[in-house]
């Protein structure tokens, strides 16, 4: 459709160039044309407008400053006109101006010299400042205030496409600090807003003491110097403690010396005595926490064997015993505040060891009746039940209590065929009492102990001298031959 518009005036402009029409009735058929075609359409190209121009014969379009040329035609008394546009950011600076117009082969048009876009103007604001102050666009101005005015706003604002600034003028206050409140058991000598360097006093009420700085300035950003102070009442050192250094001076402190709220302190105590607590004790309130204590100290009492170790500073004494030792008494004590130990003292006794004695076949605890194997061990004052293997039996009883490390009565187990007479061992052997006389044995098979041997005749009276011995493997006792050599023995009791 466009095409075909274009080659239509472009047929009536080649004719006007090849057959005398007049050049208004040139234009006025142009302008028609495009007049109806911009009801439709409205996408000429430049290259028609420039066309067109050449028609006019006003030679090159004048060159405007911040602006350009708008292509649109209108035929009026034999006169074409085009349109003056401002470029994005400016406007025209003279208001309803006539178009440009070819007029008897020139251009005749008034500038609009268009100018770039403004803000609105505004007031500097009372007591203010402000730099680099300009209305067109991207202007940006900046904002102060004296030093005793604090900018209440944004301290710039930029003139924007829209010709508004980017926010509103700040406003120069003067600066105050907010009002303070009498603290707690004090004054203050002024509850109201201050001005810059003005100051105010705190005061305490009798016997609390003032936290902090008791005078408080207003400065130039509109707070208060240091915080507001507080009253609290103060520590005193007591008498009993022996040393108390302060923790962040190191000062030593005597006694009834007065600490102010939250100082910490560390103490110790006079000879004889410890603290109660250790470490770091704070002023709060008008008292320490954890109070400063100091209590008598206990004397530690040392037993061979004993070991101890104290906690809970000092206050506290736990025993222990080695490995192979039972403790007898109470295991922790108390330091009492009259310089004692509370309960006794208690001692290590030794176990008892379960040996494979002669003939003994087993051993049990008398009260549980667990199984004990040889070797395992026992605690001061456990009954131990044991047996004999046979044919070995026990003399007089099969229990035995575990005193201080021994088995009482010691477990004994005897041959029935082997018997003490006048401290000479006897064996009985079919009905015949022989003197035992064989020393390559150790007496221990038997319950006995040698006490002597010689050489004799081994015929006493009716007895003849035999050798015992004692089979390891199957604990068996047998005769050997007869012989010379005689021991004397006597029972291991």
């Amino acid at each position: 459709m466009v095409s075909r518009r274009f080659y239509i005036i472009f047929l009536i402009i080649l004719t006007a160039k090849s057959e005398n029409i007049t050049l208004g009735n040139v234009m006025k058929k142009i302008v028609s044309e495009y007049s109806n075609s911009m009801s439709t359409d409205n996408n000429f190209s430049p290259w028609f407008f420039e066309q067109m121009i050449k028609l006019l014969n006003c030679g090159p379009l004048p060159k405007l400053n911040n602006s350009r040329i708008q292509y649109t035609l209108k035929w009026e008394e034999q006169k074409i006109h085009l349109q003056q546009k401002c470029n994005r950011y400016f406007e025209a600076s003279v208001e309803n101006t006539s178009d440009i117009i070819c007029w008897n082969g020139k251009w005749m048009y008034e500038d609009k010299k268009c100018k770039l876009i403004t803000c609105p103007i505004f007031h500097k604001p009372a007591h203010g400042l402000m730099i680099n102050v300009a209305y067109t666009y991207n202007s940006v101005i900046h904002f102060s205030c004296p030093s005793d005015y604090i900018l209440r706003g944004n301290d710039s604002m930029r003139c924007q496409e829209n010709q508004q600034w980017s926010s509103l003028p700040p406003v120069c206050e003067i600066v105050k600090c907010l009002p303070l409140h009498p603290p707690k058991h004090g004054n203050i000598n002024n509850t109201n807003e201050v001005k810059v360097n003005e100051i105010v006093s705190f005061t305490c009420l009798k016997p609390y003491n003032v936290k902090g700085e008791s005078v408080l300035t207003c400065l130039r950003d509109g707070n208060w110097n240091f915080p507001t102070p507080v009253c609290t009442l103060k520590c005193v050192v007591p008498e009993i403690a022996g040393r108390v250094v302060t923790i962040s001076e190191g000062t030593i402190l005597k006694p009834r010396t007065f600490i102010n709220q939250g100082g910490k302190v560390l103490y110790s105590c006079k000879r004889s005595f410890i603290p109660v607590t250790f470490g770091v004790v704070q002023c709060l309130s008008g008292k320490w926490y954890p109070d400063i204590q100091c209590r008598k100290t206990c004397k530690i009492e040392k037993l061979h064997g004993l070991n101890f170790i104290l906690s809970h500073n000092f206050s506290v004494i736990e025993y222990s015993c080695s490995a192979v030792e039972t403790l007898l008494g109470d295991s922790k004590r108390t330091c009492l505040e009259n310089g004692t130990w509370s309960g006794k003292l208690p001692r290590c006794v030794k176990n008892c060891q379960l040996l494979p004695g002669f003939g003994i076949h087993s051993y049990r605890n008398s009260d549980t009746l667990k199984y004990l194997p040889f070797g395992s061990t026992v605690t001061e004052n456990t009954n131990v039940t044991y047996s004999c293997q046979y044919p070995y039996v026990n003399n007089s009883t099969d229990t035995a209590i575990c005193q201080n490390g021994v088995l009482t009565p010691k477990p004994h187990c005897s041959h029935p065929s082997i018997r003490l007479i006048n401290s000479r061992v006897i064996f009985t052997y079919e009905s015949s009492e022989y003197h035992v006389c064989e020393t390559k044995y150790t007496c221990k098979f038997f319950g006995y102990r040698q006490k002597s041997c010689y050489h004799e005749n081994c015929f006493h009276g009716d007895y003849e001298c035999v050798e015992v011995g004692f089979n390891n493997a199957t604990s068996e006792i047998y005769v050997g031959s007869i012989v010379d050599d005689c021991c004397v023995m006597q029972c291991n009791d």
